[in-house]
């Protein structure tokens, strides 16, 4: 018990249940164990996202120091906490959403430069700055496979439409979790750089693909001309008809003018500061 270290790294609170992903640093060892709480009251209301106050709740569990992967923690009948070891295996990419010769990186060991968002952090990778995005939970797997699959299309195209995908992340043997590309340099843009983001936008509906959160936050002005990043919401094609597919273009490079007026910040995928 003495040689075990536990970091919250992530947590997401719902209205009935929470999970948490967190690093255990064991002896030599450090790995990630995930916990499920069904029921919001067994950790008291001003200690659930806290890291510090939030192990020290879970340190009482009588199974934490066991041997698992996951928890899942939950009353009883009776209202008695019980908690079930592996119940649920911890999140991964499906194998067929692995693509491409990329390397693989294991999270922890890379070092952390900025967290930027929840599921975004400024790394270091070779001596050089990067960017890695993750799934936290399984439910974020969607996201993260579709991002991964339009930034693999732009790779096998040689775009310089987006920053290059550099690789996988792992968290434990084969669980594959996340992804590095690299940093992005340049601008946000305004409405003058409309020529430019319509240019680029087009470039990139003619590989068919469709970004689908097109924002000023998703797009940086570079040397190089316009990038996009969070692909998130993409699709590429073409998928069903061809006049669906092409009015689903059309509707984007329409909208690309209201976006790039839009000063809000809704839907940036990270913070400047």
């Amino acid at each position: 018990m003495a040689m075990t270290k536990d970091t919250l790294l992530s947590l997401d609170l719902g209205f009935n249940d929470c999970l948490y992903r967190i690093r255990r640093d064991e002896k030599n060892a450090k790995r990630v164990i995930y916990i499920v709480i069904k029921d919001l009251t067994i950790i008291p209301e001003e200690y659930r996202t806290c890291g510090p106050d939030v192990i020290r709740e879970l340190s009482k569990l009588k199974e934490w120091y066991n041997t698992w992967n996951t928890l899942t923690v939950r009353k009883d009948g009776n209202g008695n906490i019980e908690s079930k070891r592996d119940e649920f295996k911890p999140h991964a990419l499906l194998e067929q959403h692995i693509v491409g010769p990329y390397n693989f990186f294991d999270i922890l060991e890379l070092r952390i430069l900025q967290s930027l968002k929840t599921r975004v952090f400024r790394v270091e990778h070779q001596g050089r700055p990067c960017f890695l995005k993750i799934a936290r939970f399984g439910f974020e797997l969607d996201w993260l496979a579709r991002e991964i699959k339009a930034y693999h299309t732009l790779s096998r195209h040689n775009s310089t439409l987006a920053p290059a995908l550099l690789g996988y992340a792992f968290e434990g043997p084969h669980r594959v979790i996340g992804f590095i590309f690299e940093e992005v340099t340049g601008r946000r843009p305004d409405i003058t750089d409309l020529g430019t983001c319509k240019t680029a936008l087009q470039q990139l509906h003619s590989l068919n693909i469709i970004h689908g959160d097109i924002n000023r936050d998703n797009i940086f002005i570079t040397s190089n001309g316009a990038k996009f990043i969070d692909f998130e919401e993409s699709s590429i094609g073409p998928i069903g008809s061809v006049e669906g597919w092409d009015k689903r273009k059309a509707e984007e490079i329409l909208g690309l003018v209201e976006k790039l007026k839009d000063n809000s910040g809704k839907g940036r995928p990270w913070s400047d500061s």
